[in-house]
């Protein structure tokens, strides 16, 4: 709790001054403005890691106090990193299963979380949102090839599959309003998210429109023995091939010996 307020009162004391300069791709409408922060931008993966919960928190900076809270909305989106794919199809042939179509998606996020104030279709029109690609229906899973069109059944088994690892979510009413301009939200991070760059983009939604954004860069990534042997694996894999076959020669024949002895 203690650290959440030191967050907001931080922020508040910030906000005059840089509120302005935070906001990226996005100009305010009516002199309104977003700031926006993560109480942690680098989180570290240990053999012990179960998960995490960030907070995100901000503030909309108004030339005045007239606009209550109740007319504007937050639409905070967590994403990356973002990585190829490729999605094949398995059909019982002769009473075995075996891959048939394959399909290349050249980059798809690991990671996608929608945090929001409120239902996303009470916020604005589906077409608003789908420029932006928030909300899983918007979020952009193709080929990259117009000649080539991924079937809807392919793209659903994607995001069913996420869904029910916990890497994609949709939270709406977890941002809340924290007197007429603050407001916050807890993001989730699964015990097998993916190491690696993530950008939270929060969006300020007023009349239907996003009126204001901000970006913040986040980083996953593993610490300790364990980013040792995840650079070993990725940047040589043959030789982290040969390493563990011999690991487990080694293993075997300890073993063989103690029971022997035995």
């Amino acid at each position: 709790m203690i650290r959440p307020l030191i967050h907001a009162l931080l922020l508040l004391l910030v906000v005059p001054a840089t509120a302005s300069a935070q906001i990226i791709d996005g100009t305010p409408m009516d002199g309104e403005a977003i700031v926006a922060d993560l109480s942690e931008n680098l989180i570290a993966i240990t053999s012990n890691f179960t998960g995490a919960e960030i907070l995100l928190f901000g503030n909309v900076d108004a030339p005045d106090n007239v606009t209550p809270a109740l007319q504007r909305d937050i639409v905070a989106v967590v994403r990356g990193p973002y990585e190829p794919l490729v999605i094949r199809r398995k059909e019982r042939i002769a009473g075995i299963w075996v891959n048939t179509d394959a399909y290349d998606v050249p980059a798809a996020p690991g990671f996608y979380h929608v945090a929001s104030t409120r239902p996303l279709d009470e916020i604005a029109s589906t077409r608003v949102f789908e420029n932006a690609e928030i909300g899983l229906p918007a979020l952009d899973i193709s080929t990259g090839d117009d000649a080539i069109v991924l079937p809807v059944t392919y793209r659903d088994a994607v995001v069913r599959a996420k869904l029910n690892e916990g890497l994609y979510a949709e939270a709406p009413g977890s941002i809340t309003f924290v007197g007429p301009s603050l407001f916050r939200a807890e993001i989730a991070l699964p015990a097998n998210v993916p190491v690696g760059s993530y950008v939270a983009t929060v969006y300020l939604v007023r009349n239907g429109a996003i009126s204001g954004q901000r970006s913040i860069n986040l980083i996953i990534n593993k610490s300790g023995v364990e980013r040792f042997m995840y650079n070993f694996a990725q940047k040589t894999p043959f030789f982290y091939g040969i390493a563990a076959v011999l690991v487990a020669l080694f293993a075997g024949w300890v073993a063989g010996t103690v029971f022997r002895e035995r």
